[in-house]
C-alpha cells in the first residue's frame, strides 16, 4: 500500500497548483489549518490539473482529529495518533470525469504516510475554500 501513497505524494508534489507554506510548531491548543481556496467549474474532466496546498508542520506527539474540508462540509474525518515529529502536509482536489476526488496526506520521513481520501463527490461551480485541519487532544 505504501507505495500507491508513494505515488500520491509524487503526484502532489508535482503538481503546478502547490502552494508551499513554513509551518511554525502547532501547540497543545490550536487547531491546525491546511487550506486553499480554487474555482472549481462543476465540470470535472478527467486530465484537469489538480489543486493542492502543502505545508511543512512540526507536531508534539499525540492524538489528533483530522478532517477534511470542502467549503461547509467537514468529512470525512478520523482520529489519529502522530509522533513527534516534522510533517509534510498535503491537500488535493483531482477532477474525474463528471466527479471530483479529495485526498489528505500527512508524511514524516521514516514513518507509514497516513491519508484521508473523499474518493467521488460533484460540486456546483463556485469558488471553494478545501484542504484539512488537525484538532490535539493534549
Amino acid at each position: 500500500m505504501s507505495g500507491m501513497f508513494g505515488k500520491v505524494a509524487a503526484v502532489a508534489a508535482a503538481a503546478t497548483a502547490v502552494v508551499t507554506l513554513a509551518g511554525a510548531p502547532a501547540s497543545a491548543a490550536d487547531t491546525a489549518y491546511n487550506t486553499r481556496s480554487v474555482w472549481l467549474d462543476g465540470k470535472p474532466v478527467s486530465g484537469q490539473e489538480q489543486a493542492c496546498t502543502t505545508r511543512s508542520m512540526y507536531l508534539a506527539s499525540g492524538t489528533y482529529t483530522w478532517t477534511q474540508i470542502l467549503g461547509a462540509s467537514r468529512t470525512p474525518t478520523r482520529d489519529i495518533y502522530l509522533a513527534e515529529g516534522t510533517y509534510w502536509w498535503i491537500d488535493c482536489i483531482r477532477p474525474h470525469g463528471g466527479y471530483y476526488e479529495q485526498y489528505s496526506i500527512l508524511d514524516k520521513p521514516d514513518s507509514e504516510m497516513a491519508f484521508l481520501l473523499d474518493p467521488s463527490f460533484t460540486q456546483s461551480e463556485g469558488t471553494y475554500t478545501f484542504g484539512s485541519l488537525l484538532d490535539p487532544h493534549f
